[in-house]
């Protein structure tokens, strides 16, 4: 089954960053562009507009008949008590139970494992202009907050690491294999994608989960299999190397 998404991200320039001088505008528009890229490798044809209202872009998703309307945005605490602080992914639907619940929790499942915060949750929010006024099933994506600092710097950081894993939910809604970024040289993106190197993996992981049980290896977000750790063939070699000169205590 062919399937169509249409991106509109947020335009909202006066939502400044906590850190890394830019704003919410600015960091989803980028973000936009790589999830339709990233979509695009595995057959799902997206459309975005990086100029237009939000009213506009709604428009455009109804009128070419979108199979699912994306909205991305990063989010901020209203109400600051002291020095509080939260974070984590909000992903907000149309209806609980419905195509958009089930594309959100699709897309939660893939996202929220890579993003700093822990406090996620999906939620109804038919008061939202997209949610409401889209035909399509919404996926209204609020990835983290952008008024944490350390958050902040993250998703600046990040943006493909983001875009990869909304497409990879995506994928997953439509019931489609996910095509992942090509390696140039040989690059391995995550722990998954070395174990899943049948002719490499019996020689990598031992150092890999090494470093890692150490924390010596943290890699860039996610846990397990997930683990982003974006290393050249070439650097694994090397730590393995390093590792049979006895230099990583075991």
């Amino acid at each position: 089954m062919f399937s169509t998404h249409y991106v509109s991200p947020s335009d909202q320039t006066q939502n400044i960053y906590a850190a890394g001088n830019t704003n919410e505008a600015t960091q989803c528009r980028q973000i936009a562009t790589l999830l339709v890229e990233a979509l695009a490798r595995s057959g799902v044809e997206g459309r975005t507009n990086l100029t237009a209202s939000m009213a506009e872009r709604v428009r455009e998703s109804n009128a070419w008949g979108a199979d699912v309307h994306v909205c991305l945005h990063t989010n901020a605490y209203p109400e600051k008590e002291g020095e509080r602080e939260v974070s984590g992914t909000r992903i907000f639907c149309y209806e609980l139970g419905g195509a958009g619940n089930r594309a959100c929790i699709a897309v939660m499942a893939r996202l929220a494992p890579i993003t700093p915060g822990t406090s996620d949750n999906i939620t109804a929010r038919p008061e939202l202009y997209e949610c409401r006024v889209a035909s399509a099933p919404t996926v209204y994506v609020e990835i983290d907050f952008h008024d944490v600092a350390e958050v902040a710097l993250w998703i600046i950081g990040h943006k493909a690491d983001i875009a990869e894993a909304i497409a990879h939910g995506l994928c997953d809604y439509f019931a489609i294999p996910y095509a992942a970024p090509q390696m140039s040289g040989k690059r391995y993106r995550t722990l998954g994608d070395v174990r899943a190197d049948k002719e490499v993996a019996p020689f990598y992981l031992p150092t890999l989960e090494l470093l890692i049980a150490q924390g010596a290896l943290k890699g860039k977000g996610g846990t397990g299999d997930a683990l982003i750790l974006d290393l050249s063939e070439d650097a694994i070699r090397l730590l393995v190397i390093l590792n049979r000169l006895q230099l990583f205590e075991n």
